[in-house]
């Protein structure tokens, strides 16, 4: 192999790493500009770095109590880093950076690869593999962090250590234990590895000294000092003993404490997670692995659980490099192996033969942990292909318009941040997250994004406090807030422009996602709504209804849309998470020239879920602004007008409007309502009022155990005033009863109970009847009927049949 790789080889590696590069750096400015970024942890990092560069250290104040931030963490890479704001001034050239330096880690992985396997081939993959590494995007991904620049440091260190280049070592040594106080720890297990495996004594002896004493200082020494108190983390080995003296201790004295959280905290399965990318390579050469013992500690020993999290945040990120290594290092070894020839059985011939046939070997080989490294991705990576990819986030005119607001805000003002605003704004001296007052004179609001830490009926309760309290409004327009203290020439009102965030722009343009018109007590109009995913990491689903006043209303309404399973079983309301339109533009204030829309917010609701809606009057007071009046009967508006096609339910109170079912991660797909089975056609009627016209049934024979699906369509002649339930027995031959259930109706989109039923348009249901797991073989019918789950009485059959119950098909059973 020549000294430099092949042309080809360098342009498909710089291609991978520039690639990377600017796919991060565009994921993390649309996440940024789209308010996805939050305070903690980028206007922490903001601010402290702009701070440092404008002569106040690590000055930071977003939270209570840690005015610096090395009470927090030690990180003495921020000095240079500050730098960067004399080029541009602002969280974005961190992304870029952190983007490109994290791509540079595929260079030491790409050369160390070569040194070791002599195959250029080879190298690339395991270049590819880094890039490709979920611990290593996520940590990408997660904002801004020194600590997420330490892996590519760590790589530098440890190729310069084995090629026998000290200078170099002891440069990325520094630069990696300056990304934060613990991977001091990392380095000095690189010490450790030069002292007794590369017999480098005075250099692993001089690494090791100055990493104990360095380590000590950081941890012991200076955020106590800064904090006013015992370093703040370790709180989270507290389970372990009381003090780090005790804790270490207590892994002699009572190792059944730390085996027992390990255990809790799924370690082998943490293990398998980050070996499972290199194809657990990286176990065939286990010291290397042991230079990730550090970070394995820290991170398994922990009772904070997203330190456990091996795909996503950033604390894997530092044990990737001692994977790499392994995995690596772990091939040379296997390739030594062929020279064992007294070895038996298959693999063993294979490494033999990989001996004698180095190409064969080195396509196998690096298409395996390729392989596993795509599969992996697949299912846990970031790229658009992966099973984490969050989508190309929108920027929408909601959040360019911020830029306005936050020009009114001046350098000097004392400053109280919505979360997701904070980091926007973090260049000052003084900065709080909001809800957090203190000295600030001034407090910018979004109230349409995520009111954390307050709950929506909060956050309005305080800024009416505020309004009354000597705060006047600076700017207000589409749901931004800023606000200003000891102003007197400022108002005290919210301006109309602020609700511009409830309006659509263009009413006449409009057009919903899913069209649904239903008319409340001709009060209120529902046009439609769509179905979207909440804008950032967790993409929950979010639905936005539109409304119109059909004439001027004196009084506010209690907007209701809710989600319910199959069974009518309720999966979520407003009554905690409250429509935010409404809290502050409420009914009372629409104009009939106005679309409304209301969103609820995000939330999780399983793998199916059917949307409804409907209206009460307000109750006033601060209970309208969670629960209202729904909960009585009486106050709830009448649907005076609805489209063909939805079913009304509780008195013509409220509608269903459409069933969705999980089709990915974060996407829903509405269901099809079905057409009624053409097989078995029947002419049965119950009572004179339901008709079974078709039955659907598999085709025998069915196994002990088996599931039985079936359909049955029915139809009723006239409005029914009850709630019937229908049953259906599976009997033997003697007529006894081995397998029944019974239930609601149901269609396609769920929850369906005879009181909604319309006249004359059938009714779809699908059920599936388990079978008793003994069940002796033999012929079984199928009998269904009806009966009133209050007293129990049966439906008499009247036509097509007699009796309570009809037979709907036969069960062979073997």
């Amino acid at each position: 192999m020549t000294n430099r790789p092949s042309p080809l080889i360098s342009i498909l590696l710089i291609l991978a790493m520039a690639g990377y590069a600017a796919f991060f750096s565009a994921q993390l400015l649309l996440h940024y500009y789209s308010f996805g970024s939050r305070s903690l942890d980028l206007g922490n990092m903001d601010q402290a770095i702009w701070n440092t560069l404008h002569g106040r250290p690590f000055h930071q104040t977003n939270q209570p109590g840690a005015t610096n931030r090395l009470s927090l963490h030690v990180e003495p890479i921020l000095l240079p880093i500050s730098l960067l704001y004399l080029l541009y001034s602002g969280p974005e050239i961190l992304f870029v950076f952190q983007s490109i330096v994290v791509a540079l880690g595929a260079i030491p992985v790409f050369a160390l690869a070569r040194f070791k396997l002599h195959n250029d081939g080879l190298a690339l993959i395991f270049a590819l593999v880094y890039l490709m590494f979920p611990a290593i995007q996520g940590a990408t991904l997660l904002d801004f962090h020194a600590v997420t620049l330490a892996p590519t440091f760590l790589l530098a260190a440890f190729y310069t250590l084995e090629t026998r280049r000290p200078g170099l070592f002891a440069l990325f040594a520094i630069l990696a234990t300056a990304c934060k106080e613990d991977m001091t720890l990392l380095v000095m297990m690189l010490g450790f590895y030069a002292l007794f495996i590369n017999r480098q004594y005075r250099l692993g002896l001089l690494t090791i000294a100055l990493c104990a004493l360095w380590a000590f200082v950081a941890v012991f020494v200076i955020p106590p000092a800064f904090a006013g108190s015992e370093n703040i983390h370790w709180n989270r080995y507290g389970h372990l003993g009381d003090s780090p003296l005790n804790i270490v201790l207590n892994f002699f004295r009572q190792p059944q404490l730390v085996l027992s959280h390990l255990q809790k905290v799924q370690a082998l399965d943490y293990l398998r997670l980050l070996l499972t990318p290199t194809a657990f390579t990286a176990l065939l050469n286990p010291v290397t692995l042991l230079l990730a013992l550090p970070s394995l500690g820290i991170n398994l020993l922990s009772n904070f659980p997203p330190m456990q999290r091996a795909n996503s945040l950033i604390y894997a990120a530092p044990i990737v490099p001692a994977v790499i290594i392994s995995s690596i290092y772990g091939v040379a070894n296997l390739k030594r192996m062929g020279e064992w020839r007294r070895a038996k059985g298959m693999f063993s011939r294979l490494t033999l033969h990989a001996s004698r046939a180095t190409p064969l070997f080195n396509s196998f080989v690096g298409l395996l942990i390729l392989a596993a490294s795509l599969g992996y991705h697949f299912f846990y990576g970031y790229f658009p292909w992966g099973g984490q990819f969050r989508g190309w986030e929108e920027v929408t005119d909601h959040h360019r318009r911020a830029e306005r607001i936050f020009a009114q805000i001046p350098p000097e003002a004392a400053l109280s941040a919505h979360d997701r605003l904070n980091p926007h704004v973090s260049q000052r001296k003084t900065l709080y997250i909001f809800d957090r007052i203190e000295d600030a004179d001034h407090i910018v609001l979004d109230i349409t994004e995520d009111s954390w830490p307050l709950h929506p009926v909060e956050l309005r309760h305080q800024v009416d406090q505020f309004l009354e309290g000597g705060f006047g409004v600076v700017d207000a327009f589409d749901g931004y807030l800023l606000l200003a203290k000891n102003r007197p020439d400022l108002p005290a009102e919210l301006p109309d422009a602020f609700f511009d965030f409830a309006r659509i722009p263009d009413p006449a343009a409009f057009q919903p996602q899913f069209p649904a018109a239903v008319t409340f007590d001709d009060k209120l109009k529902l046009l439609g709504y769509d179905l979207s995913y909440g804008a950032h990491e967790e993409r929950l689903p979010v639905v936005t209804l539109y409304w119109q006043a059909l004439a001027p209303l004196e009084q506010n309404y209690q907007l209701w849309p809710f989600f319910i399973d199959r069974q009518g079983k309720l999966i979520e309301d407003t009554s905690q998470r409250p429509l935010v339109a409404t809290l502050w533009y409420p009914t009372s204030r629409w104009s009939p020239d106005e679309v409304i829309l209301t969103r609820t917010l995000p939330w999780d609701l399983g793998d199916e879920f059917t949307l409804a809606v409907g209206v009460a009057e307000d109750a006033g007071g601060e209970e309208a602004k969670t629960s209202g009046g729904w909960a009585d009967l009486a106050q709830r508006l009448p649907i005076t007008e609805v489209d063909e096609g939805l079913y009304l339910f509780e008195n013509k109170t409220w509608a269903r409007l459409g069933m969705f079912q999980r089709t990915g991660r974060d996407s829903y797909a509405p269901v099809v309502p079905a057409s009624p089975p053409r097989l078995q056609p029947r002419q049965v009627e119950f009572w004179h009022l339901i008709q079974l016209q078709s039955v659907d049934l598999p085709a025998s024979p069915l196994r002990p155990g088996a599931s039985l699906p079936f359909t049955l369509a029915w139809q009723s002649t006239a409005l029914i005033t009850v709630d019937l339930k229908t049953f259906v027995h599976l009997l033997d031959q003697n007529g006894q009863v081995v397998a029944q259930l019974d239930w609601t109706p149901q269609d396609s989109l769920g929850y369906l109970p005879t009181t909604a039923w319309q006249p004359h348009r059938p009714v779809v249901d699908r059920q599936t009847l388990i079978l008793p797991a003994e069940m002796a073989p033999g012929e079984y019918r199928l009998v269904a009927g009806w009966y009133y789950p209050v007293t129990g009485d049966r439906l008499p059959v009247t036509a097509g049949g007699s009796g309570d119950s009809v037979e709907v098909g036969g069960v062979v059973v073997k």
